[in-house]
């Protein structure tokens, strides 16, 4: 069992509450962790960049003197390598960096993510923290408070709510996820893992199959 902070939607410190975290499992996989981690980074690079060979250069395929009898050194096209305004020699080119992930990798991956994210004692609640319409200035307060303004921050929702989206939006470096949304990548790469009590509460019976991040 583990202790979770407990803040009240003003960001005071409410209690201390025990948590199970045996659901997740007894040991953090973290080779399983560590591959699933890059093949999000993966899936997130678009591949696009591209350079021109020496096909793809504009221009005259005429050589810019003749072969012989100059006294100078031999030479080809204009549009060379080693020439200005030439091509580029084994340079990048479109691919796709997909990789795919298997549906129980990813589980495994998020429970040892969050397992390592609970006995690391990243993890904090806050209880009765609601929104009317969004309130950027109110969430912002709530974080200062209790001391998690600073750095990446994962808010974790029991289910969508659009005001808690809106409000936390544009707070710099934090994302705002539901429960059935988590995956590995977001939760190691947050520095803060901050959750509604409703939303700890889903997380006792353990994870479901994470979705690919985007």
């Amino acid at each position: 069992m583990v202790e979770v902070q407990v803040y009240d939607a003003s960001g005071k410190a409410k209690e201390k509450i025990s948590f199970d975290e045996s659901v997740f499992g007894d040991k953090v996989k973290s080779r399983t962790l560590r591959e699933i981690v890059y093949a999000y980074e993966r899936n997130r690079r678009q591949g696009t960049v591209n350079t021109k060979n020496l096909s793809d250069v504009a221009g005259s395929n005429k050589k810019p003197w003749k072969q012989k009898g100059t006294g100078r050194a031999r030479t080809g096209q204009k549009h060379a390598p080693h020439r200005r305004k030439g091509s580029v020699a084994h340079g990048p080119h479109p691919r796709d960096f997909y990789r795919n992930i298997p549906t129980n990798m990813r589980r495994v991956a998020l429970a040892s993510a969050l397992l390592a994210r609970f006995r690391g004692g990243a993890v904090s609640v806050v209880d009765g923290l609601s929104f009317d319409k969004p309130q950027t200035r109110k969430l912002t307060k709530m974080l200062e408070t209790a001391g998690l303004a600073e750095g990446s921050l994962l808010l974790g929702v029991a289910r969508p709510d659009r005001n808690f989206y809106l409000s936390a939006r544009n707070i710099p470096r934090s994302l705002v996820r539901q429960v059935s949304e988590f995956n590995a990548y977001e939760v190691m790469k947050q520095r803060h893992l901050l959750l509604t009590r409703e939303a700890l509460d889903a997380l006792k019976g353990g994870v479901q199959p994470a979705k690919e991040a985007k």
